[in-house]
């Protein structure tokens, strides 16, 4: 019996020493990487080395070193290399292989860039730092750039500082790199270090070509108005805009036998067609969601279409061999295929309307009962103002012949049916604006894309400002300060020295629900 009871207690032990388990460990390591040593020493004067060497007491890796460093005064990528890229190393190694300013102080700033390789702990913007001359710069000047239009702000938006002497003017963003660069990152926030004393010239830019250049056609750019003196305890906010591109009309291209196209950037206010051969009938349209006009002409015997195009100053002329097109077709649809309470029903087209016989169009609600109506067209859309009732339902019938386009193509018969939502299955909000301090307000009521869902045009921040039949959902609210007073919002230019109209951002999100009523003060 003894000897059964010893057997399965070495039976019991052998399998407990041969079952694997997972053993206990401490703590998750959240400690981040450390500096050791550099060769030469951060901070080192009088540098003149072609390697730095940094150590660390773990092994780390560089992630989107692209986008995180930033090296101050800027050096060419090709003038300098940094390892490792792609693999793991307890040092990083920056080769330099060109000569370097003289009595300049460089920042290396690695940004976000340096994790350890185990746990990914970021070691958050190590800077490395040398001077050429016999001391390093240790001014600072800091601020934070913002969109002047948009709620969300992106990041990773460039800080520049150019010194202001007798070789800077208002073209040299253009054409030279700045002295001093700093980065946002993915925050709003900038800091220049290791300044240089003196005057200089803060401008930012969202450099999408990352050339440290500002190029109008894509970059976004933000300035101060007043020179920056260094040393300054003062803090800078700048606002981002995109200019309004200098006008350039492309060459036009033809798809159907009676339109041409003309593709065009910039300022059309003053724009005119012409065509030469003769002088026949024809209308100009603006395509709705890209920078292209149509001409569109009557039928006429042409070898070669001849057009003069001209926008204020600017003059040009193109040529368009006559070739085989097909024509374009009539067809006629619902602008949107949504429609809520306080919308207006409208139709589309796909020619320019001339003619609309209303005699020809009945509206009736679910009582069928007739609703009166009137309608307004231009070009391509054609609106119907009716009173549009809560709990209803509406037949839109138009007859043959109503609608009579360009070419003189009518329809044939349409019918359009919808109905309308309960009025409490909708929120209103009052918003009281005492607070803002504009002029002349545009209050935007904004989804959580960016969309414009309503807008309301007010002379004074005390007027009413309601936005009623709103759909539940998350909303926010953008002010406009419309100081030309043009019902829109207007950018800045730089060489102008015109800055965008100010906006406000209402910072808290706004829950829309079904039968409520909200109430905000601005």
């Amino acid at each position: 019996m003894r000897k059964g009871i010893l057997c399965v207690t070495l039976l019991l032990l052998l399998y407990s020493c041969a079952k694997r388990s997972t053993p206990e460990g401490g703590e998750k390591d959240e400690i981040p990487p450390k500096v050791l040593s550099s060769k030469p020493e951060n901070s080192s004067i009088n540098f003149d080395e072609k390697k730095i060497r940094i150590t660390f007491d773990e092994y780390i890796k560089l992630e989107k070193l692209n986008s995180q460093l930033v090296v101050s005064p800027p050096i060419d990528k090709s003038n300098y290399s940094i390892f490792p890229q792609g693999g793991a190393s307890k040092h990083i190694d920056i080769e330099i292989n060109e000569p370097l300013s003289d009595s300049t102080t460089f920042v290396f700033n690695f940004g976000e860039s340096i994790k350890d390789n185990n746990e990914g702990n970021l070691l958050p913007f190590y800077k490395y730092v040398f001077s050429t001359g016999s001391y390093v710069d240790s001014l600072e000047l800091k601020g934070n750039i913002y969109d002047s239009y948009e709620r969300k702000q992106e990041g990773y938006i460039t800080a520049m500082l150019y010194p202001k002497n007798e070789s800077f003017n208002d073209s040299t963003i253009y054409k030279e790199k700045p002295l001093y660069i700093s980065s946002t990152l993915d925050s709003t926030f900038f800091n220049f270090s290791n300044l240089k004393k003196g005057e200089y010239v803060l401008l930012a830019l969202k450099d999408y070509n990352n050339n440290l250049l500002f190029d109008p056609l894509s970059d976004k750019v933000a300035f101060i108005d007043s020179m920056i003196i260094i040393p300054t305890e003062s803090e800078f906010d700048l606002k981002l805009f995109k200019e309004i591109p200098e006008y350039k009309v492309f060459k036009p291209y033809q798809e159907f036998s009676n339109r041409v196209s003309f593709g065009y950037r910039g300022n059309i206010d003053s724009l005119k067609i012409n065509l030469l051969n003769e002088n026949i009938e024809s209308i100009i349209t603006k395509e709705e969601d890209t920078d292209t006009l149509n001409y569109w002409f009557r039928s006429f015997n042409y070898d070669t279409l001849r057009f003069e195009v001209k926008n204020k100053l600017d003059f040009d002329e193109f040529k368009l061999a006559k070739r085989e097109y097909e024509n374009d077709t009539l067809i006629i649809s619902k602008y949107s295929d949504k429609f809520e309470l306080g919308d207006q029903f409208s139709l589309k087209t796909t020619i320019p309307i001339v003619d609309l016989d209303n005699s020809k169009i009945t509206i009736i609600n679910k009582d069928s009962t007739l609703i009166p109506f009137t309608t307004e067209f231009n070009n391509h859309k054609i609106d119907f103002d009716f009173e549009i009732l809560p709990s209803d339902r509406y037949s839109i019938e138009i007859m043959p012949n109503a609608i009579i386009d360009f070419f003189e193509n009518t329809n044939d018969t349409l019918n359009y049916n919808f109905t309308t939502k309960k009025r409490s299955d909708y929120g209103n909000l009052y918003l009281n604006l005492s607070g803002i301090n504009f002029d002349k307000l545009i209050v935007e009521l904004l989804n959580l894309k960016g969309e414009i869902i309503r807008s309301n045009f007010l002379t004074s921040n005390s007027d009413p400002c309601t936005f009623e039949n709103i759909l539940p959902g998350d909303y926010t609210i953008r002010v406009i300060n419309d100081l030309n007073k043009n019902n829109l919002w207007d950018t800045g230019d730089f060489l102008k020295k015109i800055k965008p109209e100010p906006t406000y951002h209402y910072n808290d999100t706004i829950k829309v629900r079904a039968n409520w009523v909200i109430r905000e003060r601005l």
